[in-house]
């Protein structure tokens, strides 16, 4: 389950993630996003008509191969429409798909399952991201590449790759991205396990809890955090870095409590606080790695933060869940789950700490890549 949830999507999503970004930095950017659209959503419908454990993880593969093309040139195509302080606020807005994807995922799709069977919910998950990428490609335009920076220079790889590195933001800014990822896909993977084993929810209930309380909460954090980002890290840049650290911190300890709880009410709480604060990081984050960049750098920018990241957070942690629960369960059985999952609250505390390391270095950086 691990490795169908997590690896098996990040393979090839990463690998050719970089690619796509360099073609997203040269070439139109509108279609490569409508074309990346159209095809993950047909993997996603195929993934409906598996017959086996190797088709599904084909499908699965085909999904990652999709992906890959959608984040790096859409996070390039909006930092060209916002400076440098709007920036924030409007990722925000555009990384609540994650959560409005959990919200629609988990309650949608929990529900079909149980009513209508588990293909019929990949096919409802699929059919309309068919139609949206016909109407991304008819009617949104490709905005001026460099709109929002006074000079834009194409640059070759190596120099390119030479200046993210040279960036120390950046490149500790990347470290705790991968691990506050991890947190986020090993309790987007096991969450539903976890009611299902331990708090005994049928699979309609584990779609109505998982999907109103991470996938609303989830938004909500993600919304204030694109929005108050952008109000006080006006007066100090260092605040788009130290902001995330606090909430990317706290989400530590209140999650651990959410785990070991025996109180379902108390569970329920924290799993909303939970899915708040670790959404409050991911407009700031995606916004400072697009600030660091140079105009003409930017979607490769986006596509070594996202694909670094997965690689390590979807592709480690769901499958290191799964290997803790397999190790814990001759001696807590179906409560395995809850202890492997604790993993997740560790991660986020040290990514925090990151966070806080990377602001010291973010105003020069930011001074640089203008």
């Amino acid at each position: 389950m691990g490795l169908l949830a997590g690896f098996g999507f990040v393979l090839f999503y990463s690998l050719l993630g970089i690619p796509i970004a360099r073609i997203a930095d040269r070439f139109n950017r509108r279609n490569i996003v409508a074309v990346a659209l159209g095809f993950w959503s047909a993997m996603t419908v195929f993934c409906g008509t598996a017959q086996s454990v190797a088709t599904l993880a084909l499908a699965r593969i085909g999904v990652g191969i999709g992906e890959s093309g959608g984040t790096p040139a859409s996070q390039s195509i909006i930092a060209d429409l916002f400076n440098k302080n709007e920036r924030p606020r409007a990722l925000g807005i555009y990384a609540i798909g994650t959560y409005l994807g959990v919200f629609l995922g988990y309650f949608i799709g929990g529900y079909v399952n149980q009513y209508y069977g588990w293909r019929m919910a990949f096919y409802v998950a699929g059919l309309p991201g068919i139609a949206l990428a016909a109407v991304l490609w008819l009617t949104i335009s490709e905005p001026k590449r460099g709109a929002m920076a006074e000079t834009f220079t194409p640059e070759p790889i190596g120099p390119t790759l030479g200046f993210l590195a040279s960036q120390r933001t950046f490149v500790i800014l990347l470290a705790g991205f991968c691990l506050t990822t991890y947190t986020n896909y090993a309790t987007s993977a096991w969450i539903p396990p976890f009611l299902a084993r331990v708090h005994h929810l049928s699979s309609a209930e584990i779609g109505t809890y998982a999907g109103t309380f991470k996938g609303l909460c989830g938004i909500a954090g993600t919304l204030l955090g694109g929005f108050v980002v952008a109000q006080i890290g006006r007066r100090d840049d260092r605040w788009k870095l130290w902001a995330p650290a606090v909430t990317s911190g706290l989400a530590g300890p209140v999650f651990a409590l959410c785990m070991l709880t025996q109180d379902f009410t108390t569970m329920v709480a924290t799993l909303a606080a939970t899915s708040f604060l670790v959404g409050f990081h991911l407009g700031p984050i995606f916004a400072i790695a697009q600030t660091v960049a140079k105009p003409s750098m930017r979607a490769l920018a986006s596509a070594i933060m996202l694909l670094t990241a997965a690689g390590f957070g979807q592709g480690v942690g769901p499958l290191a869940v799964g290997m803790l629960n397999d190790a814990l369960k001759n001696d807590f059985g179906a409560q395995a789950v809850r202890y492997s999952l604790l993993s997740a609250a560790l991660t986020t505390t040290v990514g925090a700490l990151l966070f806080i390391w990377a602001a010291r270095s973010i105003r020069a950086d930011i001074q640089r890549a203008s």
